[in-house]
């Protein structure tokens, strides 16, 4: 998932399609395999990470490459720890 966001963080117009391509594909196969993790693992809310891992994919698609620039990447995704 960080790469994931690394890949959006580097948008440029002239990269567009291939940030916007390994952004969706490395926030997808990150939450895929931190699937068997959920919902917690050592204390971390596994199961929040993949709802906000997969939202914020979902906004990257609804973005498309063209407007992925727009979205502020401060903070996108929070690890929470339980107890």
């Amino acid at each position: 998932m960080g790469v994931g966001l690394y890949h959006w963080s580097r948008w440029t117009p002239g990269t567009a399609k291939s940030d916007h391509h390994g952004a969706s594909v490395l926030l997808a196969e990150g939450t895929r395999r931190l699937e068997p993790f959920a919902p917690e693992c050592h204390g971390i809310d596994v199961a929040g990470l993949i709802r906000d891992a997969t939202a914020l994919r979902e906004e990257l698609l609804r973005l498309g490459p063209e407007r992925m620039g727009e979205r502020d990447l401060a903070g996108a995704l929070t690890i929470r720890v339980r107890g």
